[in-house]
């Protein structure tokens, strides 16, 4: 075998395990704790009940908010028990039944951002009608292409009413690829959007 008749060979070689469809997933969770109150302790959470509202949409679409909220409840349903949960399922059921506590959805949704504090008033009159003591908010800040991966990044907080603040924030983030490799394949929505929900719970419950 002559020179380069090897060279060809090893560049064919290397381009076929480039091409090769069973590339190992990449997916990474960026996921990170922005604040918690000295006083608030996620073992506050299964002696109490956290509600967990529908996640707000912001930049992604609706369809992917609600696909977000029921990953964060099958998260959250692995730490707590559901004496102590009520899912986003059982909110939005709430929600179509309950005109009072709809028009305080209303009023309070458009203020869940990282960017906002407004709307707290609305916030307590709806945990309160609930009959939870906190209340876990979502919102999605991007849900996109970039780099040839997907990034799904969503900003989440707790109010304690009992407290009347809010006592934790989180950023819940994944990003990642199908195939790493040329050519580069973003990973689909869900698979990065789990990682999202399972990093911010992570950091919620501290691992």
């Amino acid at each position: 075998m002559t020179r380069n008749s090897r060279l060809i060979h090893h560049l064919l070689l290397l381009g076929g395990l480039l091409l090769l469809p069973g590339c190992q997933d990449s997916i990474n969770n960026l996921s990170t704790e922005l604040y918690s109150n000295g006083d608030f302790s996620p073992k506050n959470l299964a002696r109490t009940t956290l509600a967990v509202t529908p996640v707000v949409h912001g930049d992604a679409s609706k369809a992917e908010a609600r696909a977000l909220s029921g990953l964060l409840d099958r998260e959250l349903q692995k730490k707590l028990p559901p004496s102590s949960l009520f899912t986003t399922r059982q909110v939005r059921l709430r929600l179509a039944s309950d005109p009072v506590l709809a028009a305080e959805w209303k009023a309070m949704a458009p203020h869940i951002s990282v960017h906002s504090i407004k709307g707290m008033e609305a916030t307590e009159a709806f945990a309160r009608r609930l009959g939870v003591r906190y209340l876990l908010e979502s919102q999605i800040q991007y849900a996109e292409v970039g780099g040839g991966a997907e990034q799904v990044r969503f900003f989440s907080r707790i109010y304690d009413i009992k407290l009347h603040r809010i006592v934790w924030e989180g950023i819940g983030e994944g990003r990642g690829y199908e195939r790493l490799f040329f050519p580069t394949t973003p990973a689909p929505f869900l698979t990065v959007a789990q990682t999202a929900a399972q990093g911010l719970v992570g950091r919620l419950f501290g691992h």
